[in-house]
């Protein structure tokens, strides 16, 4: 049997294992672990934590560690050195091969070896408060193989905003790939003696630091769309003064969405999207960045960004493809559909349908050369007004003899104001929106030459609301 397995269910313990794999270089599989190669790691691995910014950010993580004790630091980097390896061998030499069965709280398929707590393993809780483990043991019981896991873990953590973020998936891959960019740059910069901690994005607020990471996480993918990939995303602080934990979770649908955005012939629109979705947070809310500020990067990385918020909290994100001020859309109808109906779940007859209907509703408004029904959309605050806008745009096309009915009942009913479960809250902003995307798409053009591309400020709010 096996050392370790994938996916064994205990996320510091995969992070750890996945830490193993990658630093060990060509990518082996968990199962193809040995006790040499954790001999390996543990020797090269010790010197790079006791480096001051290593031992630093450790404290955050593994509190009141042999690398965090102030006596045994004043005895030197070199005898630190020796002390943890002795502790890591001590450990493995304890390491077995996988079993069927076992009480260990790491892989549940060994027996436990050591009760460990908050300065072995993040999140824990303190060995003196016994309340806060199985049968009031002082600490929770893990094998020789998931404990050294663990101490290996923060290799494969992104540092953001003082916490740390530490990712759990249905997929091996998605772990690697994640884990893969933070050792990649932790060697890359040892190999030029800047031991400056584990990976930091750059990144302060802790959402934004995911998508970056999901960013990464496709490049290594080159675009693949199969497979469902979840991610949920701990952002910690094991600190003893204050331990806390933030979970994000990124489901399936989110993710095959971005694999999509992120492909070339959508990336500059989604790029687009993103940077409208900025905030900087102040005591009268969330406001728009100035994107003429000198350092605009370093204004990015510090603030909000709804866009990335809303993905998060499944709330839409519809608005943020339209520039309402400018008149245009921030990309095309295909990325578009594709949000509404990967992300969103609309079905597909229902966005073709509204597609055609805004079609129809540009020839309209081109055919009246006046841009006043267009005004009236964006302007309208609720679904009567919704209505009879359509209703006034009925009835323009009898009078210029359109061929056609600008939707039928049926398509009135199911498409464009479809019932919903909730009486209070109705689809008609969405529809709206949808409407008034592709209306912006076909006649931007039409609008700056007839000089209509005017819209007043206070109505030009990206974030969507509740209905």
């Amino acid at each position: 049997m096996p050392i370790y397995e994938k996916l064994m269910g205990n996320p510091f313990v995969d992070a750890g294992v996945c830490a193993i794999c990658e630093w060990l270089g060509g990518h082996p599989q968990p199962n193809e672990i040995t006790v040499e190669d954790l001999q390996e790691v543990v020797q090269q691995v010790v010197p790079l934590y006791c480096e001051s910014e290593y031992r630093t950010q450790i404290r955050f993580i593994f509190p009141n560690s042999t690398l965090t004790q102030h006596s045994k630091i004043q005895k030197g980097i070199q005898s630190l050195n020796e002390e943890l390896k002795s502790e890591w061998f001590h450990q493995l030499c304890k390491v077995t091969d996988l079993g069927d069965t076992g009480d260990c709280m790491g892989c549940g398929r060994r027996s436990a070896d050591f009760h460990l707590k908050k300065t072995e393993v993040p999140l824990t809780g303190s060995g003196s408060l016994r309340n806060f483990f199985p049968l009031f043991a002082e600490g929770v019981g893990y094998c020789a193989a998931c404990a050294l896991a663990i101490q290996l873990a923060p290799l494969g953590f992104v540092r953001s905003g003082g916490k740390f973020l530490a990712l759990h998936s249905n997929s091996w891959k998605a772990i690697s790939y994640w884990t893969r960019t933070c050792i990649e740059d932790v060697i890359s910069r040892g190999s030029r003696n800047e031991f400056t901690g584990f990976f930091d994005p750059k990144e302060s607020k802790a959402q934004n630091a995911l998508f970056y990471m999901v960013r990464k996480m496709i490049e290594y993918e080159k675009a693949r769309s199969d497979g469902n990939i979840t991610m949920q995303v701990y952002s910690f602080s094991n600190d003893n003064r204050k331990a806390e934990l933030d979970l994000y979770h990124l489901p399936a649908r989110v993710f095959n969405f971005l694999r999509y955005a992120h492909r070339a012939q959508y990336a500059k629109n989604w790029y687009l999207i993103v940077r409208s979705g900025y905030r900087r947070q102040t005591k009268k809310g969330f406001q728009n960045i100035d994107s003429d500020k000198t350092n605009p990067t370093e204004i990015y990385q510090k603030s909000t960004n709804l866009v990335y918020n809303n993905l998060l909290e499944d709330k839409s994100i519809r608005g943020f493809f339209i520039d309402k001020l400018a008149r245009k859309t921030r990309s095309n109808w295909e990325l578009f559909s594709l949000y509404l109906q990967e992300v969103r779940t609309m079905e597909q007859t229902r966005v073709e349908k509204i597609k055609q209907v805004g079609n129809l509703i540009s020839e309209c408004i081109q055919e009246s050369k006046d841009d006043k029904r267009l005004k009236q959309l964006e302007r309208a605050k609720s679904y009567g007004e919704c209505r009879n806008i359509l209703r006034y745009v009925i009835r323009e096309r009898i009078q210029q003899g359109a061929p056609e009915p600008l939707f039928s009942i049926d398509d009135y009913m199911e498409y464009l104001f479809p019932a919903s479960d909730n009486l209070n809250l109705t689809p008609w902003r969405e529809t709206r929106d949808l409407l008034l995307f592709r209306i912006y798409e076909q006649l931007h053009s039409w609008l700056q030459e007839h000089g209509y591309v005017e819209y007043e400020e206070e109505n030009t709010s990206d974030a969507d609301d509740a209905s």
